[in-house]
């Protein structure tokens, strides 16, 4: 079968050529099939390569899957980055934000489905944590406005900015898995938990 030209003199292996040909080939059978009944090999053959060299790309499904999630967060962050500048202080941006957050990728349908659908204890784990691109982009958001809070002296002195946003990732995985909350629930959960975490109220 002859190669796509996008494919041809592509050096297969972990490495940003590879990933971005799978990942358009899988983003393509996700909408086509479905992400449940896209299988490995219905991937491979949209990249025009065998399932050996899709593995050479990704070690596993979860693997590709946690790739995805983090490639679409990262396009996110700049809408979100946006999105916490509208608000007017700290408090509104602390309770307001991570439910911003988790409404720009409920929005996303393919999103959505890709961790709904894939969801297991490596993904929750993996939306828990992220990895350091996804760290770096929370960080790059979320430093300038508690530095905000630090200087009305609201944010507790114990807590390092780090720990905050790494508190603000776990508020965030709650509120995915309670994806049924109204708008009003989610303040809530947000004022009444990670308000009182990360502040001296």
């Amino acid at each position: 079968m002859p190669r796509r030209k996008n494919t041809m003199g592509v050096s297969w292996g972990d490495n940003p050529q590879s990933r971005q040909v799978v990942r358009e080939a899988a983003i393509s059978c996700f909408r086509k099939y479905g992400v449940h009944r896209t299988s490995m090999e219905d991937i491979a053959e949209a990249a025009d390569i065998s399932r050996k060299t899709l593995y050479r790309v990704f070690e596993d499904r979860t693997g590709l899957i946690e790739h995805l999630i983090a490639y679409r967060m990262r396009e996110l962050g700049t809408n979100l980055r946006e999105k916490v500048r509208t608000f007017k202080d700290f408090k509104e941006a602390l309770i307001d934000g991570p439910i911003a957050t988790v409404a720009l990728g409920q929005e996303d349908p393919l999103f959505a489905e890709i961790v709904l659908t894939a969801t297991n204890h490596r993904i929750e784990q993996f939306l828990l944590r992220g990895n350091p691109q996804i760290v770096e982009h929370m960080h790059e958001t979320w430093f300038p406005v508690i530095e905000k809070g630090r200087e009305q002296g609201i944010v507790r002195k114990e807590l390092s900015n780090e720990r905050i946003v790494e508190i603000i990732m776990h508020m965030q995985l709650l509120l995915w898995m309670g994806d049924d909350l109204e708008p009003a629930q989610q303040r809530a959960l947000m004022r009444d938990i990670l308000w009182p975490a990360v502040t001296y109220s």
